[in-house]
């Protein structure tokens, strides 16, 4: 019988935690839109001139797309950047929740639609 009590208490111990731990409050991430996508971009390019990662003239240009690519095997936001003379482009990566994944620069010359 006490055997039995303690497979009861255990087995209601296991369910209450598992109640417990999906309260509410845990929802699903928020998939960016396009226009939060953009907005993103800014704020991070803007942490990444700070940093000294990025030319502080980059602030000054606006964002020539947003658009979701495929990146290895992942949907993606890539938000384009043109700088000023038109001789750079610069990507910024976000995963579809917003999470900031990575940058590059590259001369227009070498990329393929400009």
């Amino acid at each position: 019988m006490k055997l039995l009590v303690k497979i009861i208490v255990t087995t209601g111990i296991l369910f209450s935690t598992s109640l417990i731990i999906a309260h509410e409050g845990h929802e699903y991430a928020k998939q960016l839109d396009q226009a939060s996508a953009m907005e993103a971009a800014s704020t991070k390019m803007a942490e990444l001139i700070q940093q000294g990662q990025l030319d502080a003239s980059w602030a000054r240009q606006d964002a020539a797309n947003a658009q979701l690519a495929r990146v290895n095997g992942l949907q993606n936001w890539i938000v384009s950047y043109i700088d000023g003379g038109g001789s750079q482009r610069l990507e910024l990566f976000f995963s579809m929740a917003g999470e900031f994944i990575s940058f590059t620069k590259t001369p227009i010359s070498d990329t393929a639609a400009n």
